[in-house]
């Protein structure tokens, strides 16, 4: 279940205890035995007694009875060595005496299993775990009272890793990608134990470990451990260490009931985290829980791919969340799912109060109907200045020449101040800030030459780095370029003429025109944009993949011949050799004009992007993106491919046949 300290950097076994979906009392465990661990004509050890150690204290200051090397447990399970103590009880690596299968076993402390309730609830749930096969959940092997102890234990497989939090810890927070990947993984199996009639509960980093140091093989444990009556049952000592991770409900807020909902709350809470590389201040008391929990916390330093969901998950009223799993992944596969208030972040201080549509960010004290009744519930805040609730964003459809993009979704979330209106100041007034600026241009090099030039209004002139013809100068515009005083200050500056090659675009394109032409040339090595194309006709496919980005934010975006921009950077899948793949397909507009495909590198995560819904218009998006690189002080970085589709090509008409000549004969 955890990595041993005696056991670190050694490889394990190469197969693990299956169990059987339906085992019976008939037919023992079926065991998948490496060759190190195959059965010898050596009989096994005889049963060591029952031993108890030395009593450390536990970190709430309770005795714990720890169980001595070679103790049997059950008649089946050595016990190794101690792995860790913990609020719940202690955890043991331990090997099967017939099979020599490792395994983790939890021995409950006692005054648990004196709770009627809490013992049931430990059976019930024990006996779906065991029969729950998820390749994210811990499995399950048995849940045993053994006599020697006088203690109930739950037998479990032992997970070789380390804990995430910490991996976190030791290494840093994870970037988007493996957040988000650890979420879809997380996200699954909760979604089967969900379906099973199980709750996790207690969706914390130190429940979470990385098999063979991997994210994308992150297993949970400790199902069913952290209960809604904790409070109430003598156990708040030993649950302080979990509030940054529950859910209000398990504080008695919203009637107190626990489902799927719970460990939504929880998910983003553990995303937040290992994106952030340290928890949410999410209170370390009841009250401080209680009162952290009356609005969405504070998301900030959270990219934009991360904290439009984050904060929909974490709804402090349930029925504001995503209900289940199954939405939270449909979510993160297309954002389009996403209600669109949540692309704004909604913990800022002057955010608007919910309205009667239930757009907005709930406030617990503010609902009288659905008050806390818990006993630590925090009194009644204060309610917030209003200000104007921000207009709803639509999704947006393009539709260009009757035709629609399929599979593009939009980034979410966004970081807008909504401020109030402020009277005019009185004070005086105070120097006014430095002009933002974006980094200077080095003309000495030949991509910061040609974004230098001076060049007519939607013109923009770049170097082919790539391809047949790489080496040559690219002008891209809506009209017709002369470069004949471009190439000649080029060869006077660099000692040769390449060839020029024009690239003509749409009227309603400049705007992306002009923006490119900004931001082009800065101090900054510009991304790999590699695509290919493929179809015709009705719709073309785009496949395609971006390099050297190394710890750089991606805004990979698509601008229409109508103008009108698609964030496709949720379609992009970081390898693990840094390279961003992705696979589009697009609705083609007629007379196969063409489409503008960029590569944006940048320090800065940009919110302005994530507010926008789909098919924004060039001509407001990109000002607003440009307003925000500089204000960075940014050093942005691109690369473009001008994609003109193939129209398709019309039937050709079948050639009438000539009437065969009649014969003379005849």
């Amino acid at each position: 279940m955890t990595s041993d300290p005696d056991h670190e950097g050694k490889e394990p076994p190469p197969d693990r205890t299956v169990i059987a979906d339906q085992p019976s009392a008939d037919i023992p465990d079926r065991t998948v035995i490496g060759p190190e661990t195959a059965p010898s004509d050596t009989p096994a050890a005889p049963a060591d007694p029952t031993l108890i150690g030395d009593q450390p204290q536990t970190q709430g200051g309770a005795a714990v009875r720890l169980v001595q090397p070679g103790t049997l447990i059950n008649n089946n399970y050595r016990i190794n060595s101690l792995v860790s103590v913990g609020g719940m009880g202690e955890v043991y690596r331990a090997e099967n005496v017939f099979t020599g299968d490792p395994v983790a076993v939890k021995v409950i402390l006692p005054d648990l299993a004196q709770d009627a309730a809490v013992l049931d609830l430990f059976r019930r749930e024990a006996r779906v775990l065991v029969q729950l096969r998820d390749d994210a959940i811990v499995r399950y092997h048995n849940f045993v009272l053994d006599n020697g102890l006088g203690r109930y234990c739950l037998i479990m497989e032992f997970v070789e890793g380390r804990h995430l939090g910490t991996r976190v810890n030791e290494d840093g927070p994870l970037d988007d990608h493996a957040a988000l990947a650890l979420m879809r993984r997380l996200a699954a199996g909760l979604g089967r134990a969900h379906a099973s009639g199980v709750t996790h509960r207690d969706l914390s980093p130190d429940n979470v470990i990385l098999r063979d140091e991997r994210v994308d093989e992150a297993v949970l444990i400790d199902f069913g451990i952290a209960r809604s009556t904790e409070l109430g049952d003598g156990l708040a000592g030993r649950f302080a260490g979990k509030f940054k991770y529950i859910a209000p409900e398990q504080l008695g807020h919203w009637g107190g009931d626990i489902g799927p909902w719970t460990d939504v709350y929880g998910l983003a809470l553990l995303i937040a985290m290992v994106a952030r590389g340290k928890p949410l201040a999410m209170g370390d008391s009841v009250i401080s829980a209680s009162t952290a929990r009356q609005a969405i916390p504070d998301l900030g330093g959270l990219s934009h791919r991360l904290f439009p969901l984050l904060q929909h998950m974490l709804e402090p009223d349930p029925q504001r969340r995503p209900r289940d799993m199954a939405q939270v992944l449909r979510m993160i596969e297309d954002p389009l799912h996403l209600p669109a208030q949540y692309r704004l972040p909604l913990w800022s201080a002057s955010a608007p109060a919910p309205d009667d549509t239930g757009a907005g960010p709930t406030v617990i004290a503010a609902d009288p109907v659905t008050q806390s009744d818990s006993p630590f519930a925090a009194q009644p805040m204060p309610a917030m200045p209003a200000s104007d609730p921000p207009r709803p964003s639509g999704r947006g459809r393009w539709i260009a020449g009757g035709a629609v993009v399929a599979v593009l979704a939009i980034a979410t979330g966004a970081f807008l101040a909504l401020r109030p209106d402020r009277p005019e100041p009185v004070a005086e007034v105070p120097d006014p800030p430095p002009v933002a600026a974006l980094a200077e241009r080095d003309e000495t090099t030949r991509e910061g030459f040609l974004a230098s030039q001076s060049l007519p209004d939607c013109t923009l002139a770049y170097r082919i780095e790539r391809g047949a013809n790489a080496g040559m100068i690219a002008t891209v515009g809506a009209g017709p370029v002369d470069g004949s005083a471009l190439l000649a200050a080029y060869e006077a500056q660099f000692g040769t003429r390449p060839s020029l090659v024009s690239q003509q675009v749409a009227q309603a394109q400049c705007p992306a025109v002009d923006f490119l032409r900004q931001i082009s040339g800065r101090p900054a090595a510009a991304p790999a944009l590699s695509v290919d194309v493929q179809g015709g006709g009705q719709a073309f496919q785009i496949r395609g993949e971006v390099s050297g980005m190394a710890a750089r934010n991606l805004w990979l975006f698509l601008v229409a011949p109508d103008g009108a921009v698609y964030d496709l950077t949720a379609q992009a899948t970081r390898d693990d050799d840094g390279r961003d793949r992705f696979g589009i397909s697009v609705g083609m507009a007629e007379g196969g004009q063409p489409y503008l495909l960029a590569a944006l590198a940048s320090d800065v995560a940009l919110a302005s992007v994530a507010a926008a819904p789909a098919a924004s218009p060039a001509a407001e998006l990109l000002p607003r993106v440009l307003d925000e690189l500089r204000a960075a002080g940014a050093a942005p970085a691109v690369d473009l491919v001008v994609i003109t589709p193939e129209p398709a090509e019309e039937p050709a008409e079948p050639e009438a046949e000539e009437p065969e000549a009649a014969d003379p004969a005849d």
